[in-house]
């Protein structure tokens, strides 16, 4: 598309608001803004190959400033994150190659999407579900599922992760990192969004651990993902500068909305984002390129609009 060919004082613009966007929808949700950034530039024009590099640049932007943050607050665990970071970069190694390979057979595109489409609407439905579920079907499926988890968890050598927590086998950290890391490499993605539930549910890691150990994290191994693809020139540096600039001014209206913001009505607006944004990524697959660009367009700002209005200005909690 033409606004990527060449930086004007208009495109810049553009890129700087879609940043501004990104960073409110990140900072409310608490989560990368990676998984609408970068279906959203593939969806404006951008080869999916060329998107998931941009898209991993800005994460790297992105996640410094909360990572620092969260490390001087104490808040990261800095063995776990050294030891998902170094061993994500296995994952990313095999998924990069991967993205050359499809887009060599031009199928890069679909398989991406695809997976992002499935994503989506599983974490979407997933978050509805954990909502309508009673306590006690998720008592009885914590019980099924827990021999496994154990076993799986009592296998040396193991670490300890926190003070108050007996320690924790290192395979368990092992897969989580290889999983994390192939869907960096595959989908330009930060991982936050998959990572912090992770390690809330299997490494029973407290949620502002879990929060800061995972913005950590990502940096170290966006670092490297960033890199194999800027070196495969598939990385738009002005662009990821551009949005990251964006994205940290919006950010901080994004976290302080959540202030007003009720926990469940949280979830149940970021669970309808998310299958709402698998439709515009459907309608991309679908070759509605047009429609699919205004349809992601609009949702984006809107809820970015809502956001601002509803909880940044209402002071009152919902």
């Amino acid at each position: 598309m033409d606004i990527f060919n060449q930086i004007t004082i208009f495109t810049a613009v553009i890129l700087l608001l879609i940043g501004f966007n990104i960073g409110i929808l990140s900072g409310f949700f608490g989560v990368g803004g990676c998984f609408i950034l970068t279906p959203l530039l593939n969806i404006m024009g951008l080869p999916m190959p060329t998107a998931v590099g941009t898209g991993l640049f800005f994460a790297v932007l992105v996640s410094s400033l909360g990572g620092v943050k969260h490390y001087l607050a104490g808040n990261t665990l800095i063995r776990l994150s050294v030891i998902i970071g170094l061993v994500s970069f296995i994952g990313i190694r095999i998924s990069q190659p991967l993205v050359i390979y499809l887009d060599r057979l031009q199928l890069a595109d679909i398989y991406i999407r695809s997976l992002y489409i499935v994503l989506l609407l599983t974490l979407g439905l997933l978050t509805i579900r954990k909502k309508t579920r009673s306590q006690q079907l998720d008592n009885n499926k914590k019980r099924k599922l827990t021999p496994i988890f154990t076993a799986i968890k009592n296998l040396p050598p193991k670490i300890k992760l926190e003070e108050e927590n007996a320690p924790s086998s290192i395979w368990p950290i092992i897969i989580i990192a290889l999983l994390v890391g192939f869907l960096q490499g595959f989908l330009g993605v930060g991982g936050g969004f998959i990572l912090v539930p992770i390690l809330i549910v299997f490494l029973n890691l407290k949620t502002h651990h879990a929060v800061g150990t995972s913005l950590v994290t990502i940096v170290v191994s966006s670092i490297f993902a960033a890199f194999l693809y800027y070196r495969s020139g598939m990385v738009l540096l002005p662009v990821s500068l551009l949005l990251g600039l964006g994205s940290f001014v919006g950010v901080n209206f994004g976290v302080c909305s959540t202030c007003n913001i009720g926990g469940e009505k949280l979830k149940k607006l970021y669970s309808i984002f998310l299958i709402l944004t698998s439709f515009g990524i459907t309608l991309k697959s679908l070759n509605y390129n047009f429609f699919s660009m205004v349809y992601m367009l609009v949702l984006s700002f809107s809820v970015g609009l809502l956001i601002i209005f509803r909880f940044y200005f209402n002071k009152n909690k919902i």
